[in-house]
């Protein structure tokens, strides 16, 4: 758009200043995604401060841990060492190699230890001694007089302890029988005869009362279990049948699927819940085609097409139907709404976006060439760019660049090719000072 047509057109209004615009303006800010996905290089956390830092759990290996109320001590560092200082005594050495390395030393250390009266009076390994003088005899007979062995002796031992014996089993009869003195655990017998029809009846190999088919087998568990027996038969318990129906739907069953309500639960392994998506035979492209001729078989002759009279739709060569994709027919609006997709023919087409310009990854497009500028502008631009312009070829080229537009507009690409002396001169073009340039010598 031309600077007259832009002063025409209404200028946009921030009525939020307060807030700051969304997305990047081309500006340097210092993010990438490299800062973005490594931030513990970058964008490191701050340290601990030092009055804080004895307080947190420290976790370096081999690092020693002080308590935070001495973690500020600093006495050690000037005395080396904590608690007193111990005299010199016996060393361990001494105290550990007790035994004499020869005949000389263990001499030499009963002569030192013969001064103590404790050494003298309780040798190692020997009596006290009390330094009385004992009669010969006593030292060879000891004290006392020997109990006879007619008063005491075995004999009390004997009463107090007398010895385990085998007491035979006619003996023991006559025990039970005078004392009722029976064993642990013995049986009573009271010595009955037991006779029956077929003869002598043994009681530890017959089994007295009613016959049975089978022996019992599983009492006690059955017993604590009584499921465990075949012949037993839960006995019926009579409830309602909500409060059953209730736990059958709330509690887990052992061993089988919950019942979620959803009807019957003794079902066939083979059952299948649901419709089935088809209940008979359908046609399919085989019974559509197999039964008409190749003729039967060609479209319509009214497909696509209006064949009744008065009711056709015939428009004239080269009209089209519909709205264009583009709509360059209608003039964009000046101020474009962020909701507006709609294309008026000013946006890039598929060749800028496979073949991008030059400047594109700056955010410089093909429109910021052709539009118009003012000579100040243009010169400074050109200047920051590298150009060393005096203002003599300043005025000059923007006069020549001046003259390729009937309004007099002047934009980047018409002063750069004014300054280029693409203007007036053929191919190679003219400088005003220079003359004519060379193609690598251009803008």
């Amino acid at each position: 758009m031309s600077a007259a047509g832009w002063a025409s057109c209404a200028q946009p209004t921030d009525r939020m200043p307060h807030l700051r615009p969304a997305g990047l303006a081309g500006e340097d800010n210092g993010e990438s995604a490299e800062k973005t996905i490594k931030p513990e290089f970058f964008d490191k956390a701050p340290p601990t401060p030092a009055t804080m830092q004895k307080w947190r759990k420290d976790t370096q290996p081999g690092k020693t841990i002080l308590h935070p109320g001495v973690a500020d001590d600093r006495d050690h560092e000037r005395i080396h060492t904590y608690g007193r200082a111990e005299p010199i005594g016996v060393k361990v050495h001494e105290v550990l190699n007790v035994a004499p390395k020869s005949m000389l030393i263990e001499k030499a250390i009963e002569k030192k230890e013969a001064i103590y009266l404790s050494h003298k009076r309780e040798p190692l390994s020997k009596p006290y001694v009390r330094g009385h003088d004992l009669p010969e005899e006593l030292k060879e007979e000891g004290f006392g007089r020997p109990t006879p062995q007619d008063v005491a002796g075995d004999q009390t031992k004997e009463l107090l302890h007398p010895r385990e014996r085998i007491v035979p089993q006619s003996e023991h009869r006559l025990y039970v029988k005078s004392h009722a003195n029976y064993e642990p655990g013995e049986q009573r017998r009271r010595g009955y005869s037991w006779n029956s029809k077929d003869g002598q009846v043994d009681p530890a190999q017959y089994r007295f009362g009613a016959a049975v088919h089978k022996g019992e087998k599983l009492g006690v568990a059955k017993a604590y279990n009584p499921t465990l027996d075949e012949e037993y038969k839960r006995p019926a318990v009579v409830v309602e049948q909500t409060l059953e129906n209730f736990r059958e739907v709330t509690y887990e069953p052992l061993g089988s699927v919950k019942n979620l309500g959803h009807g019957n639960r003794n079902l066939p392994n083979n059952h299948v819940f649901g419709l089935p998506s088809q209940r008979d035979a359908e046609w399919g492209v085989r019974e559509c085609i197999g039964n008409y001729r190749d003729d039967e078989q060609q479209p319509d002759k009214d497909l696509g097409k209006s064949v009744r009279p008065g009711w056709r739709n015939i428009s004239p060569d080269g009209k089209l139907f519909g709205v264009p994709s583009i709509r360059s027919d209608i003039p964009a609006p000046s101020l474009k709404s962020v909701a507006d997709h709609q294309n008026y023919g000013d946006e890039s087409g598929a060749d800028t976006l496979l073949y991008p310009p030059r400047f594109a990854d700056e955010g410089v497009t093909q429109g910021d060439f052709l539009e118009a500028r003012t000579k100040d502008g243009l010169g400074s631009l050109f200047r920051s760019a590298g150009f060393d312009l005096s203002d003599e070829l300043l005025d000059d080229a923007y006069v020549r660049a001046a003259n390729l537009d009937p309004r007099g507009f002047v934009s980047v690409q018409s002063f750069r090719m004014a300054l280029n002396g693409d203007v007036g001169e053929g191919e190679e073009g003219r400088h005003p000072q220079r003359g004519p340039c060379r193609r690598d010598e251009r803008v």
